[in-house]
């Protein structure tokens, strides 16, 4: 007599109420490694999620930046500058750009208002900044080429400058000094905010972009820090895609403008995003690891229960077979037994790490969500576990011996 699904559940139903004990010790291992396996994946794609945030903040992923090699060793000759000439140059070989802006950066620069002063970075810069940076005026105007050309003595501030130098009063209009020059504010610059939720302790991790102060390049070189020169370009292509072949070429160029001395460092948006993403899952692989362990131990613990189970109920296996139950329908019946098991440690696994998420979230200080596809394979792994250590003491079952086991007492 063949034994039907329904019948195989309803009989490993009945023995997991039957053995309550035993089924919570069996379940406890899939439980945690499931719930492991939430988290990581939950951990995972918010990470990403925030990085991929943060570029987009900061310009997006077809954004390429030239600047200070650090690992140079500028003891061998050579100056991480450009003069105006090789700017133009290096712009000319590259005529197919959404921005291009070569700036100059200045640390510790006092802003006076009559008795107010701001100290914080001014940078001179070209109109593209807006475009590398993704970034939007609050009021007034940006530096335009009208200015660069007539060295203009005109400064954009950023919201928290303008609020320090301003409070509630009018800016746009009114003159501040930088250095030695009587400089006219001509905008205030929208407000850049990254600060996802639970990140409190952190604050607005782009604060540091609202208190700099932007004047034309210019003016930057010929006014106020003469001894200067360009210490930075930012450049930023139609489409991402171009962006690693675009990098390549760049490189190609500042070495050749350099003599072959490798002054500076150009850097992608979308290769540090790569790297980051590298780097996540790096850390991943080491905490699936450990929930794969987890999972492991609770296979082999559910191996050991059902091979207690199947030699307790040799008789009963017996007396299916002796009634017409075939090996098949007898391994059927705790092959489904098991991945009811497992799949019962895999939905509480799944409510448990779904439970924690926020726990660790705060912990961590950022905001974790749990995505279907994580349910999914959380689950699709706990009844892989049963499917996997089920099948050995199932098959086992099945190759009994009717006339032997009814013999057992």
């Amino acid at each position: 007599m063949a034994i039907s699904w329904a019948e195989s559940l309803h009989i490993g139903l009945a023995d997991i109420a039957t053995r309550k004990v035993r089924t919570i010790v069996t379940v406890a291992g899939i439980v945690l490694g499931v719930m492991s396996i939430m988290v990581v994946l939950a951990i995972v794609n918010s990470m990403n999620a925030n990085t991929l945030d943060w570029m987009q903040q900061r310009g997006g992923l077809n954004k390429i930046e030239i600047s200070r090699n650090w690992r140079y060793d500028f003891s061998k000759g050579g100056e991480a500058s450009f003069t105006m000439r090789e700017v133009d140059y290096l712009r000319s070989q590259l005529p197919d750009l959404e921005a291009f802006n070569p700036q100059v950066q200045v640390w510790g620069k006092t802003l006076q208002n009559g008795e107010l002063a701001f100290e914080g970075t001014v940078k001179g810069v070209y109109p593209d900044l807006l475009k590398v940076e993704d970034w939007s005026m609050q009021k007034g105007r940006f530096v335009n080429l009208d200015d660069i050309k007539q060295h203009q003595n005109v400064v954009v501030l950023g919201s928290t400058v303008a609020t320090e130098l301003f409070g509630s009063r009018e800016p746009l209009g009114r003159y501040i000094t930088l250095g030695s020059q009587k400089m006219m504010v001509i905008g205030v610059l929208t407000p850049k905010n990254w600060k996802k939720e639970g990140t409190d302790s952190f604050g607005n991790m782009l604060e540091y972009m609202n208190r700099q102060a932007f004047v034309p390049l210019s003016t930057m070189l010929s006014k106020i820090e003469p001894s200067q020169k360009v210490n930075s370009i930012e450049i930023k292509t139609h489409d991402g895609e171009q962006a690693t072949q675009l990098k390549q070429q760049v490189e190609a160029i500042v070495l050749n403008i350099k003599g072959g001395k490798r002054l500076f460092r150009v850097s992608s948006a979308k290769e540090e995003m790569e790297m980051m993403k590298a780097s996540m899952l790096v850390f991943s692989s080491i905490f699936m690891l450990i929930a794969v362990i987890s999972l492991l131990v609770g296979g082999i613990v559910i191996m050991n229960i059902m091979l207690a189970s199947i030699k307790e109920r040799t008789r009963e296996i017996g007396v299916r077979m002796a009634i017409g139950a075939r090996g098949f329908d007898i391994m059927l019946q705790f092959l489904v037994q098991t991945i009811l098991i497992t799949t019962m440690g895999g939905v509480f696994g799944i409510l448990c790490g779904w439970a924690i998420l926020g726990v660790v979230g705060d912990f961590l200080d950022i905001e974790l969500h749990a995505a279907a596809n994580m349910v999914w394979v959380a689950l699709m792994v706990s009844v892989g576990v049963g499917l996997l250590f089920g099948i050995a003491p199932a098959y086992r079952a099945s190759r009994l011996d009717p006339v032997i086991a009814l013999r057992e007492d």
